[in-house]
Formats: C-alpha cells, sequence, structure tokens
C-alpha cells in the first residue's frame, strides 16, 4: 500500500511539473514571439530608413549630375533637375520617419542621431544649391550617406540575427510543447489513473479483508461466550456435589476423603477461573467489558483470595505495604489470580507476594525463584494464547486479561527478570495516599496453595 502511494504520488508529482513545463513553454513562446515581432518591426524600420537613404543619395546624385551638364552648355531639361530635387526631398522625409521609429523603439544610439543629422542637413543643403543651377559639391553629403549607412548596416544586421536566434528559440520550445502535450502528459495521466485504479481495488480488497476478520473476530467471541457458559452449567453442579459431600461428616471420616475433596474444590476453582477468564475475554474484545470502580484495601484483598486458593503444595509468603487502589474489587482478585496460578504453574517453588505503594500508584508483584521465561515468548508474554512450550500448558490467556484489565482501569502490567527471581507485576492509581510501611510479623503470612492451579 505504501508503494503505491509512493508511485502515485511520484507520477503525480510528474504529470505536475509536466503541466507546469508545459504552461512555462507557452509563456515562453508567447514572450519570445512579443520580442521577435518587436525586432522585426525595428529590423523594416532600419530597413526603410536604409531604403529612403539609398533613393535620396541617388536622386542628389542625378540632380548634381545634370546640373553640371547644364554648366557645361549641354541642352538638359531642367524640369529633370527640379523632379531629382522633389524625389530627394520626399525620400529623405521618409529616412526621417523611419528613423523616428528607430528612436521610439529605443534602438537608435546617439552615433546614429548624429550621424543621420548630418545626412539630413547636407540633403538639404544641395536641394536648395540645385535652384541656383550651379554645380553643387555633394563630398560632404555622399560622407553623410557612408556614416549613415554604416550606423543603419550595423543595427539591421543586429536585428536579423535576434530575430533568428528567436525563431530558433521558438521553434525548440514549440517541439518540446508539442511533445510534453501530444505523449508525456497523457502517459503521466494514463499512468495516474491505473496507479489509482490499483489502489481503489487494493483498498477494496483491503476493506473485504477486514470485513472478513472483523466476521472471524466476531465468531470466535460467540464461541467462546457460548462455550463459558455451557461450562458454567456442570460446574455448578459439580460444585453443589462438592458442598454435599462436605456436609456428610461420616463421609469426611473415611481415610483420604478429606484430601480429595479438597483436590476436587482446588480442580473446580482452577476451572472456574479459566472460565472466567473466557468471558472476560470475550467481553474485552467485544468491548463490553464495565468497570465498578471503587477503592480497594489491596492486602486485605490478596489475602483473602490467598485464602480462598487453599490448595496443597507450595508455598506463598506475602509482605505487603498497605495501600488503596481504585479499582474493580472483582476484577482486580481475577488479576492478582492469575499472576499465582502463573507463577504456581510455570514458576520456582517459592513464592513471594509484594506490595509497593508510592505517591500516586500501589505496585503488586508477584515473585518467584524459577528458570524464568523462554526468550523466544519473552516479547509475547501479555499476548493471548501465548504459551512456553514448556511444562504444563494453558489457554494462554491469563497474562493477557491481567496487561487488558490493568490498562482499562488506569494501569499497567509488566514483567522483570533480576538476580535470578522472575517478576510479574501489575500496578494500579491509588484511591487515597498510601501509609508508610510498617514492618512487623503480622503483615507476613505462610498460605499454603497448590501448583496443581491451572
Amino acid at each position: 500500500m505504501a508503494k503505491l502511494r509512493e508511485n502515485g504520488f511520484a507520477l503525480a508529482l510528474a504529470a505536475g511539473l509536466a503541466l507546469a513545463l508545459l504552461v512555462g513553454i507557452v509563456y515562453s513562446i508567447s514572450a519570445s514571439g512579443r520580442d521577435v515581432a518587436s525586432h522585426t518591426e525595428t529590423l523594416h524600420a532600419a530597413h526603410e530608413t536604409i531604403q529612403a537613404a539609398i533613393v535620396a543619395r541617388g536622386q542628389v546624385e542625378l540632380a548634381a549630375y545634370q546640373t553640371s551638364l547644364l554648366a557645361q552648355g549641354v541642352a538638359v531639361d531642367e524640369s529633370t533637375i527640379d523632379a531629382a530635387a522633389e524625389r530627394a526631398a520626399v525620400a529623405i522625409n521618409d529616412a526621417v520617419a523611419s528613423h523616428g521609429r528607430l528612436v521610439a523603439g529605443g534602438t537608435s544610439s546617439s552615433q546614429l542621431v548624429v550621424a543621420f543629422a548630418d545626412f539630413t542637413t547636407a540633403g538639404a543643403e544641395a536641394i536648395d544649391g540645385f535652384g541656383a543651377r550651379a554645380p553643387i559639391a555633394t563630398a560632404g553629403f555622399d560622407a553623410a550617406y557612408e556614416k549613415l549607412m554604416s550606423e543603419l548596416t550595423t543595427i539591421r544586421s543586429e536585428q536579423i540575427a535576434a530575430v533568428s536566434r528567436g525563431q530558433r528559440s521558438d521553434s525548440l520550445a514549440s517541439a518540446v510543447a508539442g511533445f510534453l502535450a501530444v505523449f508525456v502528459i497523457p502517459a503521466a495521466v494514463i499512468a495516474t489513473y491505473f496507479v489509482l485504479d490499483r489502489r481503489r481495488r487494493r483498498q477494496h480488497e483491503l476493506e473485504v479483508a477486514l470485513e472478513a476478520e472483523r466476521a472471524a473476530l466476531q465468531s470466535r467471541e460467540r464461541f467462546l461466550m457460548t462455550v463459558s457458559q455451557e461450562l458454567r452449567k456442570p460446574l455448578t453442579g459439580v460444585r453443589a456435589i462438592a458442598q454435599m459431600l462436605a456436609a456428610d461428616e461420616a463421609l469426611m471420616d473415611q481415610p483420604r476423603m478429606a484430601d480429595l475433596h479438597a483436590l476436587l474444590v482446588g480442580e473446580l476453582d482452577d476451572m472456574s477461573g479459566v472460565v472466567e477468564d473466557l468471558l472476560t475475554t470475550s467481553r474485552l474484545e467485544a468491548g463490553a467489558l464495565e468497570y465498578a470502580i471503587e477503592p480497594v484495601q489491596v492486602r486485605e484483598e490478596v489475602r483473602s483470595l490467598l485464602d480462598s486458593l487453599n490448595h496443597r503444595g507450595a508455598s506463598v509468603y506475602l509482605a505487603m505495604d498497605e495501600g488503596v487502589v481504585n479499582a474493580d474489587r472483582r476484577r482486580f482478585r481475577q488479576m492478582v489470580r492469575n499472576l499465582v496460578v502463573n507463577a504456581l504453574k510455570y514458576g520456582g517453588p517459592n513464592i513471594e507476594i509484594k506490595g509497593q505503594a508510592d505517591s500516586d500508584s500501589y505496585t503488586v508483584l508477584v515473585i518467584d525463584d524459577g528458570h524464568g521465561v523462554p526468550g523466544a515468548v519473552e516479547d509475547k508474554l501479555f499476548t493471548r494464547f501465548t504459551h512456553s512450550g514448556e511444562g504444563p500448558q494453558s489457554v494462554g490467556l491469563g497474562l493477557s486479561i491481567v496487561m487488558a484489565l490493568a490498562i482499562g482501569m488506569g494501569g499497567t502490567a509488566f514483567h522483570q527478570r533480576e538476580d535470578g527471581l522472575t517478576r510479574f507485576g501489575m500496578r494500579l492509581p491509588n484511591a487515597v495516599v498510601a501509609t508508610a510501611p510498617e514492618p512487623s510479623d503480622a503483615e507476613a503470612a505462610m498460605v499454603s496453595v497448590s501448583r496443581a492451579a491451572g
């Protein structure tokens, strides 16, 4: 899914960049087109100025030649002299207009302005002299003409080069824009469509898988609830039978009957604990577990719980600070029972329950001197259905329930292995600030419990 997101983002970015590039190229072509038009207009004005100057010079030269012939006594039609002078004056006026466009376009240089002024002045003087029919010296006019043509030719060459560069740039930009418009952008759009379609199909697959997982979870919850309820029925009957047997004094006086009865009661307690764990798990998964939070005297509840686990075969040492926590009394007993049962089944022969109070929480520790938790399951201790793979097995719910209930009541659960001892604990918030512990013989008790707890 992450790969699809990355591909989609990359394609969208590529398409966006290509589109931005296309817009930039179009803008560049437009700007370049304006520049080419401006240079073309300047080139046209320079060309017209050159043409007008050529015509003016030609007409001045013609009028001067005919005037010199007339002075030599050659018969000349004098009207041709006047016509040439008139055409020269018109050409000079045309050159003035064309030069004005060069000045308006910012192309005319100071050298051109000076050369043009000299040319028009010399031309006007020559034209005025043709009326006297005397030979006219045109050397000054020719010099001004050459200087003007040099400046105009330079400007024209520069404008031709600028127009050529602009046209080449426009051609390249147009080719790139055409390539983007015809190939790159459509290809990016098509690729983006396929990526988005693939993402949509993948999302649909994930939704289907999620729905199937949700249905399986609901089915498992119903199964756990049904199994738990069905198990309670025979357990209730067996417990009633156990109570009837305990009430028969003659029967209980028979050899080993008391031991058998204690074993039966212990197994019933263990089975009841398993059923309670199954029901709790199903409610946790359904989000239907509710807590009746109240102040709970920690040491009294733990001592009462250990008294109810009156199985034989093991000793649990109790050393706890006085403390009151905010907890659901029933769930608190379930958590402590699961920790003790876990130590009885998998821990060492010596088990100790400690209670430590601090300013804002109370910590219950169940400590044993067993071999500890295998490394393969250490990271999954508080996960459902986790087994060590060694020794007697259970359904693997006890520790996961401890963690879930602790979190549900504002606390947490944890595991430590230090100095050869295994510590499983839970931490819950205080209802009131606990008083400092006062060590005494009354605070420690030896409670016999059976290692057969499940």
